[in-house]
Formats: C-alpha cells, sequence, structure tokens
C-alpha cells in the first residue's frame, strides 16, 4: 500500500513538475511576444514620426505665397468664379494664399499691389480691369525683385509673355464675336439701317472700350448703320444698375439694340428688358458671362452672352506663379476659350454653370 501510494505521489510530482514547466515557458513566449509587440510599436512610432518630419519639410519646401489682387467686388458672380479656381489651385500646390479686392479703385488696387511687392511675396496674380497703365510701375518693381507676376483683364504695357503671364483672349476680338452674332440677328430681322444701340458697362474701363469697339467694327462689316451711345456707366451694385438702365430705356425708347459689356451691365439689361415688358427680340440683346438673370434671359430668348472659362481665369494664374516662382518657368500667355451661347445651346451649359466653370 505504502509502495503505490509512494508511486502516485511520484506521478503526481511528475506532472506538477511538468505543469509548472509548461506554464513557464507560455510566460517566457508571452513576455518575448510583449518584448517583440514593444519593438513594433516602438518602430511603428519612429517610422511615424520620420513620416511627420518628411511631411513638415516638404510643407516648409512648399510655403510660397501667392496673393490675388482683383480689381472688382467679390460679389460679382464673374469675379466670384474666378476666386473659386484660384483658392482650388492654391490648395491643389499647397502654397499660401490671399486675396484682396479693389471695388473698382484703381488707388487701392495699386495700394494692394505694391504692399504684396513690399512684404517679397513669392508671386502676385492682378485682375486688372482698371488701367494697365497704372498698373505697369508695379510690375516692373515686382520683375525686378524676382517675384513671379500673372495678368488677367488686361496685359502689361511693356512686358510681354516671357516676363509676365497673360491669362485669357484679345478682349476686342471677344466683342468682335459678339458683333457678328449681332449682325445676323440684325440682317434677319430686316434691321441694318439707322439701329440705335445703347451700350452699358460697370465702368468706362480698357474691357468694356474693346468689348464695344469689336462689336461695333462687325456692324461696320456686315453693312449695318447704327447711332451707338457712349458707354453708359451703371456701376457694380446690380440693383443700381438695373435703376440706371431702366432710366435710360425710358428716356431713349428708340433704342433697337442693348448691349451689356460686362458680368453686372449684362444681367441688368436683360432684366429691365423684360421689366419694361419688351418681348424676346423686339429690342436685340448681348451680354457676357452667364450670372443666373443672364441664362434666365437666354432660356426666355432675349438674346445671346458670349461666355468664356471663368474658373480658368484663377485657376490658370495660380499654376503659372508656382511654375515660375519654383521652377523659374514661365509658362507664357494662357488662353481661353470664348463661345456665344444662345438659346439654341443654353441647356447644354447649365451643367458647367452649375459647377462654377463658365
Amino acid at each position: 500500500m505504502k509502495k503505490i501510494l509512494s508511486c502516485i505521489l511520484a506521478v503526481v510530482f511528475v506532472f506538477t513538475l511538468a505543469f509548472v514547466g509548461i506554464g513557464c515557458k507560455q510566460e517566457a513566449a508571452e513576455e518575448t511576444t510583449a518584448a517583440a509587440e514593444e519593438t513594433t510599436a516602438a518602430a511603428e512610432e519612429t517610422t511615424a514620426a520620420a513620416e511627420e518630419t518628411t511631411a513638415a519639410e516638404v510643407v516648409a519646401e512648399e510655403s510660397l505665397t501667392f496673393v490675388h489682387i482683383n480689381a472688382s467686388d467679390p460679389a460679382d458672380p464673374f469675379i466670384s468664379k474666378i476666386s473659386k479656381g484660384w483658392q482650388e489651385a492654391c490648395a491643389k500646390l499647397g502654397v499660401n494664399s490671399q486675396e484682396q479686392f479693389a471695388y473698382a479703385d484703381v488707388a487701392k488696387m495699386l495700394d494692394f499691389t505694391n504692399a504684396a511687392i513690399a512684404a517679397d511675396v513669392d508671386g502676385i496674380f492682378v485682375f486688372n480691369s482698371l488701367d494697365a497703365e497704372a498698373l505697369h510701375p508695379s510690375v516692373e518693381s515686382a520683375i525686378e525683385k524676382g517675384i513671379a507676376f500673372a495678368l488677367v483683364s488686361s496685359r502689361d504695357t511693356v512686358y510681354g509673355p516671357d516676363e509676365v503671364t497673360f491669362v485669357g483672349f484679345d478682349i476686342k476680338e471677344q466683342g468682335y464675336a459678339s458683333g457678328k452674332w449681332l449682325a445676323e440677328q440684325l440682317i434677319a430681322s430686316n434691321m441694318t439701317e439707322n439701329v440705335n444701340i445703347a451700350i452699358m458697362a460697370e465702368f468706362n474701363a480698357p474691357y468694356s472700350q474693346a468689348r464695344s469697339q469689336g462689336t461695333l467694327e462687325a456692324l461696320d462689316e456686315a453693312d449695318i448703320t447704327y447711332n451707338a451711345s457712349e458707354i453708359y456707366e451703371v456701376g457694380i451694385d446690380l440693383g443700381v444698375a438695373v435703376d440706371k438702365v431702366k432710366s435710360y430705356m425710358l428716356g431713349h425708347p428708340e433704342t433697337n439694340v442693348l448691349l451689356g459689356c460686362g458680368s453686372l451691365s449684362s444681367p441688368a439689361t436683360v432684366m429691365v428688358l423684360q421689366e419694361l415688358g419688351y418681348e424676346p427680340g423686339e429690342i436685340k440683346w448681348c451680354g457676357y458671362d452667364l450670372g443666373n438673370e443672364v441664362v434666365a434671359g437666354i432660356q426666355a430668348g432675349y438674346g445671346a452672352s458670349n461666355v468664356d472659362e471663368v474658373f480658368n481665369y484663377g485657376f490658370y494664374p495660380a499654376i503659372a506663379l508656382y511654375l515660375r516662382a519654383k521652377y523659374d518657368f514661365v509658362v507664357g500667355d494662357l488662353p481661353i476659350a470664348t463661345v456665344m451661347v444662345d438659346s439654341t445651346n443654353i441647356e447644354g451649359f447649365l451643367s458647367w454653370v452649375d459647377q462654377g466653370i463658365k
């Protein structure tokens, strides 16, 4: 009996030792695993830190500062699309960007530009619809300091595309395209003699002069005789513009053609035609851009608008400034396409309008 009991105790002792051994091995394995996990975690933290450092270096390398100075008003639907294009391009390029608006004040536009030059920013884009000659000294100062410069609406009076990128097209040619469309409408209506034309614009600026001049040249080529008004300034507030156009039309009932030369004078003119009860086509109308009121007027059959890729007026300058500031590469002029939009093709353009492109 004692022998049997001794054997049982011996077996129990052996199993106990085995169990203890297994437990020790498990603890050792767990400790090894934990150590490995800690090592992996440390490695991951090191990798993350390295990635953060690399990202910081990239940000530091790309920390260019660009300034968009606009001669107009951000509430203008045309200008708001330019701003959208500018902001999107700067975000994609990873540059710091600023925007300043002069509200049709030449002095403010020049002050903003000169302040940006004094701050030694990396690139300046100016939408200059006011005075190309007045801006030139500032452009010259920027070029001499090595600051990248891009222009929209007016070219520089001295520097060519090898120094200053111009985004856009020949504005007089744009007016000529509108004039060709208008001439077709007048001829189709047997209105080729003694046509009375009223020309409206936000202000008597280089772009409004060039557009009206191009339009009248197209009418001359079509052998249409006319009496054209001087450019009638309606300002940059839509409500005020509508009142001024309405006052003009009431005082000049002989008007046969009504032209809007800008993105606010265009909606103002077509809105007045509808408010005064003119039937579509009774007075020939032509404008620029595709604001909501312009779209409604075109859909109702009142006339046409010359349309371009407004979004790209902001997007392209940012690209041009980046290439010049970072790689000293001058892209030259960047053309923008234009097209006449009337009731026959307006529906195809609405998706672009919704996206803020045109």
